[in-house]
């Protein structure tokens, strides 16, 4: 190995442990290590940038509007309305759930799908008696599944399919993923619907304490008479230096005031809430001339203009790695943080100091308006149920229809490209007004566009500095012990375990051409290693930061790390022993 590979494996190895850490954001950590290897002379600019021309990175990035453009009319909505029964057994609940749902991610980002079914999953769960935790990793893991079906139902898909024709290769076509996408998506259903719904645990979720009134960190103080905090706004009073307990909401004469603002003054008979725990202020309330109140307190905000609502914090929201206070929340949403959920923990207490992070659960109180204004907003992705308006006409649905259609028998008869079709597709939902341009820009992950473009640029310097060879010559040492199965298995291995542990798209780039390389010096087909390069690095069921839906079902399942371990094991073994076997009876 030379001193170029070993100083890359270095740099490669604090980027793993920074993504691990959390350091930075996930796009920063990596564009960041692009630039150190430029800067180091490992690689060049032009080489490392040439990701970002990568059609594929442009693919997902039109991608993205198409599916912008379906979420708003409304198409997938009717279609998960019909989704759900009133059926008592979960065997059939999963299958009528799971079937529809990998299917529609086979055709779109099982992002946006799994964002707009948490809220209609909760609500139905608890209006039926069935806890949400049965359902959620279910929902995630199906839409994981159903992106390995097709060429775009997965940007990990897309990425490899990139690096391939990068090589002169011929690339995949539309269903070849099908070929393991389906045997493995069939055997994740059933593996649910048999075994996998008696590994979930049966939990109660935040809603149902929130609708049965039992708030044990919501405590309400009245100010009496003889108060000494009658006249004084909040921070005089030193309501907002209150180490264990939140100022939320000032009842005054059967009215809310969300949020309470530091310049409002106190007045005789006002309801203080707070978030938090109580003792210290217990301890003063007599002398500073506050009661505490007592009872059900989901009657008492019953006849209140506000309401709790659950929000996750989205991967594009403005307010990710902030502090709560930097933010100016209060002010910025008129809403008051209650409660911060991460890791299957509740923080009330010093939330203000709470630096947030994606995947964070926030219990709000908040005005009615709250839900008009934000929505269709990219800060957050409601948990708590809402109704959803589509104004979309029905010109404008067969249009999408029409374009979806368009992509699936375009690309199955390889009439056009799929750089080609989704550039179409991107454009003609744009200029026909079924989103506007500025949702068409608001609707493209940019984090994802930044990690596919860099990660490219780190796996072709892998493969310049003959890292990738290096790495390739170790793994088929094991050919004379373990045969091409061996091989297979020991790679699909490794790149499950760093897709749980990174990222699926740095992942499916970094391992790229350690497979294309492990091809050449084995003498098998290229295509066969990408093809288990792109399912290993999809199929993430042991972790919920390995996927983005994982991290989207944790806080609203109230799951813990383990549960995903326990329900995500076997189902992992299923999907590697499965698609090694299919690849090696293709390609062999």
């Amino acid at each position: 190995m030379n001193i170029d590979a070993i100083i890359l494996c270095c740099i490669l190895s604090i980027m793993f442990f920074g993504l691990i850490k959390e350091w930075f954001p996930a796009e920063f950590m990596v564009f960041l290590t692009l630039a150190v290897l430029i800067v180091a002379g490992i690689t060049t600019p032009s080489e490392a940038l040439k990701g970002f021309a990568n059609p594929a990175v442009h693919t997902v990035a039109f991608l993205f509007i198409v599916g912008a453009a379906v979420s708003k009319s409304g198409i997938l909505h009717a279609i998960i309305q019909r989704i759900l029964s009133k059926s008592k057994s979960i065997q059939y609940i999963l299958f009528r759930l799971m079937v529809p749902t990998s299917a529609i991610s086979a055709f779109m980002n099982n992002t946006p799908i799994v964002t707009m079914l948490i809220p209609v999953l909760q609500k139905w769960a608890i209006a039926n008696g069935v806890k949400p935790s049965k359902l959620l990793i279910p929902l995630s893991y199906a839409a994981i599944l159903g992106g390995t079906i097709t060429l775009i139902g997965t940007s990990t898909n897309l990425v490899v399919q990139g690096l391939l024709t990068e090589k002169g290769l011929s690339g995949f076509k539309m269903f070849d993923f099908a070929y393991i996408g389906i045997p493995i998506t069939v055997a994740g259903i059933l593996y649910f619907v048999v075994i996998g719904h008696r590994l979930l645990p049966e939990r109660a979720h935040n809603s149902e304490l929130f609708q049965d009134g039992k708030l044990p960190f919501i405590h309400k103080f009245s100010v009496e008479e003889n108060s000494t905090l009658i006249g004084k706004n909040i921070i005089d009073a030193m309501l907002r230096n209150l180490e264990q307990l939140f100022l939320i909401e000032i009842i005054r004469s059967g009215k809310s005031i969300i949020p309470a603002p530091n310049d409002e003054p106190i007045q005789e008979g006002d309801i203080l809430v707070f978030s938090g725990n109580p003792d210290g202020l217990l301890k003063v309330c007599n002398i500073i001339g506050l009661r505490q109140v007592s009872g059900d307190k989901r009657k008492e905000h019953n006849s209140l203009p506000a309401t709790f609502l659950e929000v996750g914090i989205s991967d594009k929201s403005p307010l990710l790695n902030i502090k709560v206070k930097e933010s100016k929340f209060r002010s910025r949403y008129n809403a008051a943080i209650v409660a911060i959920k991460r890791n299957g923990k509740f923080t009330t207490s010093g939330i203000g100091n709470f630096v947030l992070k994606k995947g964070d659960i926030l219990l709000l109180l908040a005005n009615h308006d709250f839900l008009r204004t934000w929505t269709n907003a990219e800060d957050f992705y409601f948990i708590s149920p809402i109704e959803n308006k589509h104004n979309n006409t029905k010109k404008e649905k067969v249009v999408v229809i029409l374009i979806l259609i368009g992509i699936i028998f375009s690309s199955a008869f390889q009439l056009m490209s799929i750089f080609s079709l989704a550039l179409i597709s991107a454009l003609t939902v744009v200029l026909t007004k079924i989103i506007t341009v500025n949702e068409a820009k608001k609707s493209i992950n940019w984090s994802v566009i930044i990690i596919m473009g860099s990660s490219i640029g780190i796996g072709n310097t892998i493969e310049s500095t003959g890292l990738a060879k290096f790495i390739a010559s170790f793994l088929t040492m094991f050919q004379s012990f373990t045969g091409i199965i061996g091989i297979l298995f020991l790679f699909y291995l490794v790149t499950l375990i760093m897709t749980e542990l990174l990222n699926n798209l740095a992942t499916a780039a970094i391992m790229f051409p350690i497979g294309y390389t492990v091809a050449l010096q084995s003498g098998l087909d290229p295509k066969m290693l990408a093809m288990l390069t792109a399912i290993s690095a999809s199929c993430s069921f042991l972790t919920p930061i390995g996927y983005q839906t994982n991290l989207l079902v944790y806080g609203p399942g109230g799951y813990r790390f383990s549960d995903f371990f326990k329900a995500g094991l076997p189902l992992s073994l299923i999907c590697m022993i499965l698609s090694v076997f299919i690849a090696y009876w293709v390609w062999i």
